[in-house]
Parts: C-alpha cells; sequence; structure tokens
C-alpha cells in the first residue's frame, strides 16, 4: 500500500497541472486533499487528474480548515503534511507538530511567517541588517516610534502578497491608519522605511544544507501593484552581488532553523551598496518566479517541495549550473479597465518568450488588483544575456500595450 499524505492546498487544483504537466506525486503516495473551494481554491481540472480523498473549505474559515485536516489525520493512515502556498504552511506545521509528524515544526514555521519574530531571529543571529522594527498592539505603541528617521510601513505580522501594508510619513497618517486597523492579537507590526531596489533569493534545503540557491531583480516594487501596472523578475548567474547576496541567505536560513524545504527570500540592495533585509517565508516562491526557475535550470521548485513535504525523492535538474548560458526572466499584466489585446503567438519567438499564463479570472471584478501576483496576462523570457533579456522585456511591454 502506498502511504498516505494530507495536502493542505489554497491554489486553483489546475495550478499543479501547468502546461500539461502534472506534478502532484499520485502514483508514489496517496493523497487527501483539503483545499479552499470557488475562487482562491478549488478543483478547477480535477476531471483530467481525480484524487479518491478531497473536501473543500470555506476560503475564509480558518476552524473550519483546521478541522476538516484534524479529522482527515484522525481517520486516515496519514505519514506527512505537504503545504505550497503561504496560507497554508503555517496550518501545515500546526498540524505536523500536533499529530507528530516530520517535516517543517509549528515553531519554525512561526520564524517563517511572523515578521516580527522572523526579524527578532535575524538579529539575533548576526544574519542581515534589519530594519528598525516594533509590534504594534494599541494605538500607544506609536507614541515609541523615533519620528525624526522618516518614512515607516505598517503592516500584517501574517500578511502575505503584499498586503495589508500602509506607508506612513507622520505621527498623525499612522494614527489615521491604525485607527481603521484591529490591534488586538498581536497581528501588525511598523518597521523603519528602507529604499532601494528589491531583490528575491529562492533556495532548497536539505538536511539543514542549501542544495541550490537563485538570485533574481524584480521590475518594479512588489507593493506598488496597481490595475494596468506590471510587475516582473529577471534571475542573476552571477557576480559579486549575487555572491553576497547567496551569503546573506545562507545566514538567514540558518538563523531560522530549517531543515527540509524551499524558500522564498526578499531583500533592499540600497544606494550606499547595503543589503537589508526584509522578510523570508518558507515555502516555494509564489507567482511566475518558478517557472522562470525552472527555464532556467531545468527544475520545478514548487514540485520539489510537494516531494520534500511527502518524504520522497527529488531532482534538481542541472542545478547548480544554468542549463543554458542565458538569461531568464518573466514580466506581468495586472488587469486594467480595458481587455488586454495581448500578444499574438507567432511574435513570441522573435520577443524570447517560451511560455505564457494567462488569469482571465484576474482582478477584484471592480477594476481593482487584489494583492501582487493577481496577473492577467504573464510571459517567460529567455535571452543569450542579461543585456538582450531586458531589451527583450521592454518589447514585449510595448507590444503588449500596442
Amino acid at each position: 500500500m502506498k502511504p498516505a499524505a494530507l495536502f493542505i492546498n489554497n491554489h486553483p487544483y489546475s495550478h499543479f497541472a501547468r502546461g500539461g504537466k502534472y506534478i502532484l506525486p499520485t502514483s508514489e503516495i496517496d493523497i487527501h486533499l483539503v483545499t479552499r473551494n470557488r475562487r482562491y481554491g478549488g478543483v478547477s481540472g480535477f476531471a483530467d487528474h481525480p484524487l479518491d480523498h478531497v473536501s473543500l473549505c470555506g476560503i475564509d474559515d480558518e476552524d473550519d480548515w483546521r478541522a476538516v485536516c484534524e479529522w482527515t489525520l484522525r481517520n486516515h493512515p496519514i505519514t506527512r503534511v505537504i503545504a505550497v502556498h503561504e496560507r497554508a504552511v503555517l496550518l501545515a506545521a500546526e498540524m505536523r507538530s500536533k499529530f507528530g509528524l516530520p517535516g517543517m515544526q509549528y515553531e519554525t514555521a512561526v520564524r517563517f511567517r511572523d515578521k516580527v519574530r522572523m526579524k527578532e531571529a535575524v538579529r539575533a543571529a548576526n544574519a542581515a541588517t534589519v530594519p528598525g522594527f516594533s509590534a504594534l498592539d494599541s494605538g500607544d505603541d506609536l507614541a515609541n516610534v523615533d519620528w525624526s528617521t522618516g518614512r515607516k510601513v505598517i503592516k500584517s505580522r501574517l500578511g502575505l502578497a503584499a498586503k495589508d501594508l500602509y506607508m506612513v510619513d507622520t505621527l498623525e497618517q499612522a494614527r489615521r491608519v491604525v485607527a481603521g486597523l484591529d490591534l488586538s492579537g498581536s497581528h501588525y507590526e511598523i518597521e523603519e522605511f528602507v529604499k532601494g531596489w528589491i531583490y528575491h533569493c529562492d533556495s532548497v534545503v536539505q538536511g539543514g544544507r542549501i542544495r541550490f540557491s537563485s538570485v533574481g531583480k524584480y521590475l518594479a516594487d512588489p507593493a506598488s501593484y496597481r490595475p494596468g501596472g506590471i510587475f516582473g523578475t529577471v534571475l542573476l548567474t552571477d557576480g559579486e552581488l549575487v555572491k553576497r547576496i547567496t551569503e546573506l541567505n545562507e545566514r538567514v536560513l540558518a538563523g531560522l532553523g530549517i531543515e527540509d524545504g524551499t524558500t522564498h527570500l526578499e531583500l533592499f540592495h540600497t544606494a550606499d551598496d547595503e543589503l537589508v533585509f526584509c522578510e523570508v517565508a518558507g515555502r516555494p516562491p509564489g507567482g511566475i518566479i518558478p517557472p522562470v526557475i525552472e527555464q532556467q535550470y531545468g527544475f520545478d521548485i514548487v514540485e520539489t517541495q510537494i516531494r520534500i513535504d511527502a518524504g520522497i525523492d527529488f531532482s534538481l535538474g542541472s542545478v547548480p549550473e544554468s542549463r543554458h548560458g542565458g538569461a531568464s526572466g518573466f514580466i506581468a499584466f495586472y488587469p486594467g479597465a480595458e481587455e488586454p489585446k495581448g500578444i499574438a503567438a507567432e511574435l513570441f519567438p522573435g520577443l524570447g518568450i517560451v511560455e505564457h499564463i494567462e488569469h482571465k479570472d484576474a482582478g477584484n471584478g471592480q477594476g481593482g488588483v487584489r494583492h501582487s501576483t493577481d496577473f492577467r496576462d504573464s510571459y517567460v523570457v529567455n535571452a543569450p544575456d542579461t543585456e538582450t533579456l531586458m531589451r527583450r522585456i521592454a518589447d514585449i511591454e510595448d507590444e503588449y500595450r500596442r
């Protein structure tokens, strides 16, 4: 009999069959899927890859989600818990700790999710420069902040995809913001605003050792998402800055104590050439970064996390070397007021487009954008070198808006 695993999921089921490739290892494990229904999860594409055990839960009912997971674990011989979405990682760790199962435990997962606990651990390990920060549990805490140092950021401690994030320049502005927030339950923090370009470092860890790391530079601030805007990233494969970022990443992951899994770290590179820690997640990168990593290095980092959680072997393709000498990245377009014309498929080769990912249901249905990865159209791009890649990305933007 195959071993069994609980898969706590928040993605549409079709997410695991991108481009016709199905990445759930159903031939090796018996998967019990607990997933969100309706827009943010559900079982779209389920008929093509059916499972024997599926439970659907309400989108925002955490208690329901938890109760179904506990019932599943109590009534089936499950030995592993799988999670790849940020909203599922903490619950998965809670279930492992409660039922004595292997994998990332709850205390470790909290350090990768709670932005205050996270920065406290990074600072204690002297792993990276951390912006000044403090918990924001009541409006009175604002009086303890040094407002002479400039702009501050108020954000959810457990937030994701750059949601629940507010920029404030004065104490008065901050008071107006927190007047509309529920500060009970230690859900918010305030930290110094850092001006700089944002980079990310994505890793695979096995037995406490980093097996793979990839560095990328965002084309825009993740918090700047807006209707009709763009986002993207360009992977960087060499250079002194890449070396410095991977070394910082190694120190941070050691300080937070991850043993097995994938991670997604973000940091600032300032005009003074300083690297400043932003945050790190104990799960694969989101959005279109996984297809870009697969294009550059030949393996699916989401599939890798699934296999690590399931306790089965995984392959890292051509890692640590890029599988070609070129450069890879993506450009994505947020939904806007008008229906996009898109780019004709016959133009893809000349623009270096190797994959087009379309989400017709992007947006909030009222002309707005829900979060930083709420893309309408995304294009994975390859080029012989970074200079050519940036030129192709600019050409793609021009063609898309023509």
